[in-house]
């Protein structure tokens, strides 16, 4: 698959309503040094029902070299309705990324996704691709990744499901303000029998020089799925985020 082909299926993974992600592109990594962001969000609701949701993440991305960066992201997220718990769901990424110019590169990822209420026991994969940037400057920044790799897909009852995959990658960051960014991240994962799709979309506006208010929908689709499960689940998360 050369890379135009790559570049459509995943503007038609953008763009379908029913897509899903967290890229590994590693777009955002610093010159020299370090960038981290922790996450926390809590909302509670009282009366005729007892609401309560958490949600957290942690990004770390540092420079090795002048080439190499690399980056984790971990993240949380679970739901209670009148006591009763509705939904608990966490992951780790392992991001590594190698500049072999100033627009192309090579990246590797290593995912895990716990999901207690998901179609899925655990989802997990390792994965190598090539990847190329648009643009990147101050108005912001657009690559797009397409690699290969090795994916566990984990049944409560059953043998496991393994697989080899293709992987695409697209992130997106547009500097709308001073004080406000647009992001778009997506994740489409082809499998012999399971072709899974992941989307975030978020708005982030600053309040101070290290925190900020952040507002995202999250997507995830499945489309094979257990008997009994949902191939399509929603999130929609409102955090305050500390940058370090």
């Amino acid at each position: 698959m050369n890379f135009k082909k790559s570049l459509v299926a995943l503007a038609v993974c953008f763009s379908s309503p029913t897509v899903l992600a967290q890229s590994g592109l590693l777009s955002d990594a610093p010159e020299e040094g370090y960038i981290g962001t922790l996450d926390i969000g809590y909302i509670s609701t009282s009366g005729n029902t007892e609401t309560e949701s958490l949600n957290g993440a942690f990004k770390y991305i540092t420079r090795i070299s002048e080439e190499w960066s690399t980056g984790i992201h971990v993240t949380g997220m679970s739901s209670e309705n009148d006591e009763v718990r509705e939904s608990e769901r966490y992951t780790f990424v392992w991001n590594n990324r190698y500049d072999l110019s100033e627009r192309s590169f090579v990246y590797s990822v290593v995912d895990y996704m716990n999901d207690y209420f998901g179609a899925y026991d655990y989802q997990a994969g390792a994965y190598v691709g090539y990847g190329h940037e648009i643009f990147n400057d101050d108005s912001g920044h657009f690559s797009l990744g397409l690699g290969l790799g090795y994916r566990i897909n984990a049944l409560e009852a059953g043998d496991d499901e393994t697989e080899n995959v293709v992987r695409g990658d697209l992130d997106y960051l547009y500097n709308i303000s001073e004080t406000a960014t647009f992001t778009q991240a997506v994740t489409a994962i082809w499998g012999q029998d399971l072709d899974t799709y992941s989307s975030e979309t978020a708005l982030r506006t600053s309040i101070s020089e290290s925190l900020s208010l952040k507002l995202a929908y999250h997507i995830n689709y499945n489309s094979e799925v257990p008997v009994g499960a949902e191939k399509r689940d929603t999130t929609t998360t409102v955090s305050v985020s500390y940058s370090f």
